[in-house]
């Protein structure tokens, strides 16, 4: 991070710490109208620090690191009943959703002429399923009810030049992910790469003419139009032209990928993407990804090889390097 980087990241950090902010929206919510020891402001500046410098398992970490850095005598008891009301899960989400949106720089890029270079930002969206205890499967029921009766999903919207997330919700686990998605308009000018969960023909139109590109595992059992086939080392495959996917399914070559051209006709409209398949010899099954990124700037490898970032990238494990999964794409 060069000087003007870490200007600017001081700068976000007085912004969003500020102390007249912070306890003025902890007023606004209703959540300290009287300002003693525990302000909205000490308070939101030491849950950060602790939840960046150590585990936190319990409140009693966070009521040791209030102590640890304003030095003070505050009993456990208070500083429990401070957290404990209401209206401090408002101030919390405030405080969170500043953290994300203000705190933000982008930190990786591509040089100009490259793969992804035109695109202001790579959105990856996903979400991960966490059992907890049964007792709560009446909230928040879990999809397979055998191994987890009670689950949450975290549906999580990452900006990967950013290297943070974007937004973060916790569901119960049968909710589903297209729900979540991204706003079309929001897509502007950017690659959205998700999963088969996110498929959805006419949110990927709407995507589609807003502006937006998109890069998606698709499902099997899609039954689109073939228009055009291309074998990996660029042969037509003039045989699978203009037929059902489904009926030339057993003919798709598998030691090779393929990049075809397919078309769905939806409410007197035609839709026309490109779907790569691929051959899993491990699953003995097809891999299909669905995009609308242009086929001379984006041919077949490096559309396989893009769509590997949602597969190394643990959206809330800070161990991985973000800067190895550029070198993914070729130049």
């Amino acid at each position: 991070m060069d000087h003007g980087q870490l200007t600017m990241v001081a700068d976000k950090f007085q912004w969003v710490f500020s102390e007249v902010r912070l306890n003025a929206c902890g007023k606004d919510v209703k959540w300290c109208r009287r300002q003693r020891i525990i302000t909205p402001f000490r308070l939101a500046l030491a849950l950060t620090a602790t939840c960046a410098s150590q585990r936190v398992e319990t409140i009693a970490d966070f009521h040791c690191g209030f102590h640890a850095l304003f030095g003070t005598t505050v009993t456990y008891k208070a500083f429990y009943n401070q957290v404990a009301k209401p209206h401090f899960a408002d101030f919390s989400r405030l405080m969170t959703e500043r953290l994300i949106g203000d705190m933000t720089l982008k930190v990786l890029g591509f040089k100009k002429g490259q793969a992804f270079a035109a695109f202001r930002r790579i959105v990856i969206q996903d979400g991960s399923s966490f059992a907890i205890p049964d007792g709560l499967r009446e909230v928040c029921p879990g999809r397979f009810k055998v191994v987890k009766p009670a689950a949450v999903e975290l549906h999580t919207t990452l900006d990967l030049l950013c290297d943070a997330p974007t937004t973060v919700v916790l569901t119960p686990d049968t909710t589903s992910e297209q729900a979540f998605v991204p706003e079309p308009p929001s897509l502007r000018a950017s690659v959205l790469l998700a999963d088969r969960g996110s498929v959805d023909l006419h949110y990927l139109r709407r995507v589609q003419d807003e502006g937006g590109f998109f890069l998606i595992r698709a499902k099997a059992g899609m039954n689109p139009q073939v228009l055009e086939a291309f074998r990996e080392d660029g042969k037509r495959l003039r045989a699978l032209r203009n037929k059902p996917l489904q009926t030339i399914h057993a003919k798709l070559p598998k030691r090779q990928r393929v990049a075809l051209r397919v078309r769905w006709d939806m409410d007197g409209t035609p839709l026309e993407l490109r779907l790569i398949v691929s051959w899993n010899r491990r699953t003995k099954s097809f891999c299909y990804f669905l995009t609308n990124l242009p086929s001379p700037a984006y041919p077949l490898e490096v559309i396989c090889r893009a769509y590997k970032w949602r597969w190394q990238v643990e959206i809330f494990q800070p161990h991985y390097d973000s800067s190895k999964l550029l070198s993914l794409t070729a130049a």
